[in-house]
């Protein structure tokens, strides 16, 4: 089930991604169609019939799990500043890009290498799911999931009173109450991992990432559409 649902979710997310190429090469909403081609990468390599080619062609040493980790990673560094500046957070912006949020950027990114590194993981496996009883492999599942709840817990609290504000653009509200939906599932992720000490949690797992993908992809493509819309409307 999770793979037809990476399946689909590639779908939308190379499909949102060619529709703002024309905008792109304009020099507009670039970081846009940046995010939806990292989206794209992460979960492309959450599906076998991509990842197990890549992964071989990378030395068939699951190299192509870390780079979707660290993709992801780089992920929501983009979403989180584009997020930010869609809801005018400058205070959001200044901790991503200011000292804390770059240490914690390279921290936790230096930690999924090393976990990485440490585990014992020679043959390519989908989801590293043939090395369940390692350590490390548990390790860095976890590390590789904290910076984008640390991006989602600065961002929630934002999106949410945007969302909640009496004033603005509806559509703006609508498109933040989804971000915060997304980014609060995102945030709930290195729990879930912690479950996973005492009980199977893999396609919880899957279901949360890919709701949260799904939501956080929809926000600004609602108000995209809009735009799109409201122009054409004032052309005729």
């Amino acid at each position: 089930m999770s793979e037809l649902i990476a399946v689909i979710m590639l779908a939308v997310c190379l499909t949102l991604a060619a529709l703002r190429i024309p905008a792109a090469l304009k020099g507009q909403n670039q970081a846009t169609l940046l995010a939806f081609f990292l989206m794209s990468v992460v979960v492309a390599l959450a599906i076998p019939a991509v990842y197990l080619p890549v992964d071989q062609a990378l030395g068939g040493v699951n190299a192509a799990n870390l780079v979707s980790r660290l993709t992801l990673n780089a992920l929501f560094v983009v979403v989180g500043l584009r997020v930010a500046d869609a809801l005018s957070s400058r205070s959001v912006r200044d901790v991503i890009t200011g000292p804390w949020g770059q240490r914690v950027f390279v921290a936790t990114s230096l930690t999924i290498a090393a976990a990485f590194w440490a585990a014992n993981v020679p043959v390519s496996s989908m989801g590293l799911n043939a090395y369940d009883d390692q350590f490390w492999v548990e390790m860095y599942r976890l590390a590789s999931r904290m910076y984008p709840a640390f991006i989602a817990l600065l961002l929630v609290p934002a999106c949410y009173r945007v969302a909640r504000a009496e004033i603005g653009l509806p559509l703006l509200r609508i498109a933040s109450a989804l971000f915060a939906a997304g980014f609060a599932l995102v945030s709930t992720l290195p729990l879930i991992l912690l479950a996973g000490v005492w009980t199977d949690v893999r396609l919880l797992e899957d279901l949360v990432t890919y709701l949260s993908l799904g939501l956080v992809a929809s926000a600004p493509t609602i108000i995209w559409a809009s735009k799109r819309h409201y122009a054409k409307k004032e052309k005729t």
